[in-house]
């Protein structure tokens, strides 16, 4: 776990990291489940694939980032039905493009093409953000380390994730993601230590 903690303090943009325990994930799972409770009512319900991705883990890391970092692009899709009605843009000069054209709608950083938008009649619970993981292939390379992805999270955990860390941490971060990967034994010195690292997130 100390080369992850390592590689992790080296990447650019990550402000501060922490181990999530048992604790932590059964918090997160009922943060998350008030959150998809919470429709939107412009985008109706939310699925957040990433962060159930990432409890599924061996191993669940939080970690700040400041504006350095480089934002995940293309993990947000807007569904309705089976269609895909919008997402996310990262690129400023693209979400200023979409800005001035007639045939989009953008909210924050979220495009909404308006021909495929609900049509008159239909509910916003028709519509579902859907949230990806995302692959974190910063720790790939260390032994015993497999299947590593970063989740956005929802804002109830972000606050939580910042309840988590240090106070003079937080003072320039813009944002958190949750961190989870799959272990084998090796990459521990014994394997109780593997057994108490499992078990800290079960």
């Amino acid at each position: 776990m100390d080369k992850v903690r390592i590689k992790l303090n080296s990447t650019r943009g990550i402000d501060q990291i922490v181990l999530l325990n048992n604790v932590d994930r059964k918090k997160i799972i009922e943060l998350e489940g008030e959150d998809e409770k919470v429709k939107s009512v412009l985008f109706g319900k939310k699925n957040n694939l990433g962060v159930k991705q990432v409890l599924d883990c061996d191993v669940m890391m939080a970690f700040l980032t400041n504006k350095e970092f480089g934002w995940p692009a293309n993990n947000i899709k807007l569904m309705h039905g089976d269609k895909i009605i919008g997402g996310d843009v990262t690129d400023p000069v693209k979400l200023q493009e979409y800005q001035e054209h007639s045939g989009y709608c953008v909210f924050g950083n979220i495009v909404v093409e308006l021909d495929k938008l609900v049509k008159k009649g239909s509910s916003a619970d028709s519509i579902c953000m859907v949230v990806n993981p995302k692959p974190f292939p910063h720790i790939g390379h260390i032994p015993g380390i497999s299947d590593a992805l970063m989740a956005s999270p929802s804002r109830f955990t972000d606050e939580y994730i910042r309840s988590r860390l240090q106070p003079n941490s937080k003072k320039h971060c813009i944002g958190s993601f949750l961190l989870g990967f799959n272990i084998k034994n090796h990459i521990f010195g014994n394997s109780a230590e593997c057994t108490s690292v499992k078990g800290s997130v079960y």
